[in-house]
């Protein structure tokens, strides 16, 4: 039997990464799984390797409409979200000066409004049945700053917030709200901050030696924490983060 048998989760930005990751352990782990993603293509993919028990749909998370009509959808087709997973999340390379107001924009409306959207779709059905767990995906990033990302980190912070607010708003009422805070993980977001550095390999080099381990995570070791999450083993874990680190926190640098 596996840890979420009789489950079923919705897990946003699937289609690659950590999100991908997490909708192929969820299903490993006896969950239906139905991926969000603004890349259809790659979201079905994704969900046809992954087997019969996972789908995709095409959802911009930062749309009001697009998020409500495909809950709304999958209400009508008998599938209970009683597992939120907030994983969707894009990135703008470069120092705040150089930032401009859309860069703003398409972050926060895609990680810290879709976290909010998902999150109040999901919890209209998980307040009727009075159980459901969401697990927010944040980063180091929300606990502490990034020269060359500062609205993504931005939108990290915000969502820790939000999800203690979650957590102490619909305790009562069976609901648990998680976060988990990644540190770099070897992800296509993640090469793409590699790569926007003149030297990349020297660049991905040096972060790997800033953490105590000298690697980077795996998609899949931050998916088998938010199985672990998802579960009745964690009942009484909420309105908190974990920090799945490597111990990169655990110092404030490297002198050896």
């Amino acid at each position: 039997m596996g840890r979420l048998d009789g489950r079923q989760a919705i897990v946003t930005g699937g289609a690659r990464g950590i999100g991908a990751a997490i909708a192929r352990t969820y299903v490993a782990e006896g969950a239906e799984v139905v991926i969000f993603d603004i890349d259809g293509p790659s979201a079905a993919q994704t969900a046809g390797a992954i087997g019969e028990r996972c789908r995709s749909l095409t959802v911009d998370v930062s749309s009001e409409a697009a998020v409500d009509d495909a809950f709304g959808r999958l209400e009508t087709d008998g599938f209970v979200c009683d597992l939120l997973v907030n994983n969707a999340a894009i990135q703008r390379e470069g120092a705040l000066l150089d930032q401009t107001v859309a860069d703003f924009h398409s972050v926060v409306d895609t990680n810290l409004l879709g976290t909010f959207l998902c999150s109040r779709a999901a919890l209209r059905g998980m307040l009727t049945r009075g159980r459901g767990v969401i697990v927010n995906l944040s980063s180091v990033l929300g606990l502490t700053g990034d020269a060359l990302l500062p609205i993504y980190s931005a939108t990290k912070h915000g969502i820790l917030g939000l999800t203690k607010s979650t957590a102490v708003a619909y305790a009562a009422r069976g609901i648990r709200c998680v976060a988990i805070c990644p540190g770099d993980v070897d992800t296509e977001l993640n090469q793409q901050y590699f790569g926007s550095q003149p030297d990349p390999v020297a660049f991905r080099a040096r972060v790997e030696r800033e953490y105590p381990g000298r690697r980077l995570a795996q998609p899949e070791e931050i998916a088998r924490l938010a199985v672990m999450l998802a579960t009745d083993d964690a009942s009484f874990v909420n309105g908190s983060h974990v920090l799945a680190d490597g111990g990169v926190m655990a110092r404030p640098f490297d002198l050896y």
